[in-house]
């Protein structure tokens, strides 16, 4: 064989080769980033989260106020409203703050004096810190959590009605509760949310809007 042809020959094998070994190498490294790049979960640290929320099932101390002493009891009851916003600390624990308000209104018929009939309006401040725990799923759109809401809350008691109100209005105090709820993502940043759970002074039953970013 000519050595020139030979020599052009073994030249395009070594391209070639050279050619095979660079887009190996490409692959290598698509197939690299592609397992670096991390999955959008429904919870991440270093998120900010926030939710929108109506409550229901507001439990006063009312016993404490002994509304019931001279009479029974009629009660008028609102939705609580609250924002809250937390921060993803670590991967399964956030740390948030939250701001709420409510009204209700206690009727009581005096079993005593049958016409007098009085009572008290309540407005209720919540503040609040939050803590939560958020199970691992290691899903895009599922978010499941335990929260253990602690804080204070202002109760404004205002007296109606036609008697001397020797009762102590219902008085401001501690509020906490233990929640357990699941925020579901439509998007990546919005969803909605659902909780419940146990307390004093806050709402058992929270529903609303989710939001992250």
């Amino acid at each position: 064989m000519n050595k020139g042809i030979a020599f052009f020959l073994m030249l395009a094998m070594c391209f070639a080769a050279a050619d095979l070994s660079a887009e190996e190498f490409k692959k290598k490294k698509r197939r690299k980033k592609k397992k670096k790049k991390k999955k959008e979960l429904a919870f991440m640290q270093g998120q900010i989260g926030g939710q929108v929320a109506a409550g229901f099932l507001m439990r006063g101390n009312y016993n404490k106020a002994d509304y019931s002493i001279y009479g029974t009891n009629t009660f008028d009851t609102g939705f609580p409203f609250s924002v809250r916003a937390e921060f993803a600390v670590a991967p399964v624990f956030g740390i948030g703050a939250g701001f709420g308000m409510y009204k209700d209104k206690v009727t009581i018929d005096d079993v005593t004096v049958p016409e007098n009939v009085y009572g008290y309006e309540h407005k209720y401040t919540m503040l609040f810190l939050r803590p939560a725990f958020h199970a691992p799923l290691n899903k895009s759109k599922l978010d499941v959590y335990v929260a253990l809401p602690v804080g204070f809350t202002a109760i404004k008691a205002t007296p109606f009605g036609n008697n001397n109100f020797v009762q102590q209005p219902l008085k401001s105090g501690l509020a906490w509760a233990f929640m357990a709820g699941t925020n579901f993502y439509f998007t990546k940043n919005i969803g909605v949310f659902l909780e419940g759970g146990y307390g004093q002074n806050l709402p058992l039953l929270n529903a609303g809007l989710s939001v992250k970013f």
